[in-house]
């Protein structure tokens, strides 16, 4: 009796255990639908085309821009959108260099300087081939090291005059003066050494060239006015500056402040959004890790986290730290909310997302991922089984 008696009471205590469902297995990286994972209106271009077949790699739909100005990876929704948006801009500085102002100044530019003035703007445009796509890097485990091929900067300093004729020329048609597209950077780079090297007047070339024509983005809309307004030079001065004021050590600023891939555009917003978290720890661990971002996509998926993190704190229920799981930000609020905000397209169950679904030192309290784009069924389950809640078309 007493034997019967232990192993019923062996079997109701391992009964949790084995009627416990398992964990979904691991499923590859796939190909989707564009219409999946891109806004529809971002899909109908009167003057461009989207493949309709899209590689997710790295948890980013890997799209492809085809358009008259040439055809445009696009690694991300977040990218496509900018690229779709870009296309005005090259359209319009098209149309600036047939008028009559920059065509003489772009013919005796290039008779007097050759390629004598440079690159304009530091954009690292021509180093983009070879970079993995997606963010799969910031996934690996935190004892893998990644080698940081960055440590130049923002590449050659420009003459203080083009750079600020091309800040000048990129917010006439609302385009980022450090932009990775290729096309649009030339035309930019080729306008502003014209403009430098022909002694014109930008005021008086940009009110012939650009009358009757709309801007192409709106004011604000992906570009901070600082970065157009202020040079390289103030903008890292600026970050210096407030990064130090949240307390960050003076090596993590200055690897901070020379990566290329951290422009104005991205360094900008990245800082301010942090420094407006006033009472949370861990800031410093952040920049730390975006210090050493090896893409364009990397450096934007960290603005997208400190922009997502700033959301989730409010008056009453402000973020109180910032965290690392191995390179996963991990959100805390003073009521014990704990959220991480994933800024990708597709939640792909793979190993390193079911390491960090399982992690013991978050399984505590409420427990929520803000994913920007889906997730695939066994992604839902996984993270379901393991007790996260997960809400997708998260904003960024």
């Amino acid at each position: 009796m007493q034997i019967h008696r232990l192993l019923v009471l062996g079997f109701l205590l391992g009964a949790p255990i084995l009627s416990a469902a398992p964990l979904p297995s691991i499923e590859p990286m796939p190909t989707l639908e564009a219409a999946l994972l891109a806004p529809a209106e971002l899909l109908k271009g009167s003057d461009y085309t989207i493949d309709p077949k899209v590689p997710v790699v790295g948890y980013l739909g890997q799209f492809t821009l085809r358009a008259s100005a040439g055809t445009f990876p696009a690694d991300g929704s977040e990218m496509l959108a900018i690229r779709v948006r870009e296309l005005a801009a090259i359209a319009q500085l098209s149309q600036m260099s047939r008028s009559g102002v920059f065509a003489d100044a772009l013919a005796a530019s290039a008779m007097r300087t050759g390629n004598a003035i440079g690159q304009a703007v530091m954009n690292p445009v021509t180093t983009v081939a070879g970079i993995p796509a997606g963010l799969g890097r910031l996934f690996q485990s935190a004892t893998t090291t990644f080698s940081r091929a960055t440590e130049t900067g923002a590449g050659v300093p420009s003459p203080s005059g083009v750079n600020r004729a091309l800040r000048r020329i990129a917010r006439e048609v609302g385009a980022d003066p450090y932009t990775t597209n290729p096309v649009l950077a030339k035309q930019l780079n080729d306008l502003a050494v014209a403009a430098f090297s022909g002694g014109i007047s930008l005021d008086v070339a940009l009110a012939v060239t650009t009358a009757g024509v709309g801007t192409a983005i709106s004011a604000t809309a992906t570009v901070s006015n600082l970065v157009w307004e202020k040079s390289p030079e103030d903008i890292r001065s600026l970050n210096e500056q407030r990064l130090t004021e949240m307390g960050v050590a003076s090596d993590t600023i200055r690897t901070f402040v020379t990566n290329r891939w951290l422009t104005p555009t991205l360094s900008v917003p990245f800082v301010e959004h942090l420094a407006q978290m006033k009472s949370a720890k861990g800031r410093a661990a952040v920049v730390a890790l975006a210090a050493n971002v090896g893409s364009e996509t990397e450096a934007r998926y960290m603005l997208n986290v400190v922009s997502m993190a700033k959301q989730v704190g409010t008056d009453q229920d402000p973020v109180v730290t910032l965290e690392l799981a191995g390179r996963i930000v991990v959100i805390r609020t003073r009521s014990g909310r704990m959220v991480v905000p994933a800024p990708i397209d597709y939640v792909v169950w793979t190993e390193p997302v079911k390491a960090f679904a399982q992690k013991k030192n978050l399984k505590v309290g409420e427990r929520r991922i803000l994913v920007t784009g889906l997730a695939s069924t066994r992604a839902r389950e996984g993270l379901q089984a393991t007790g996260w809640s997960l809400q997708e078309r998260s904003k960024r």
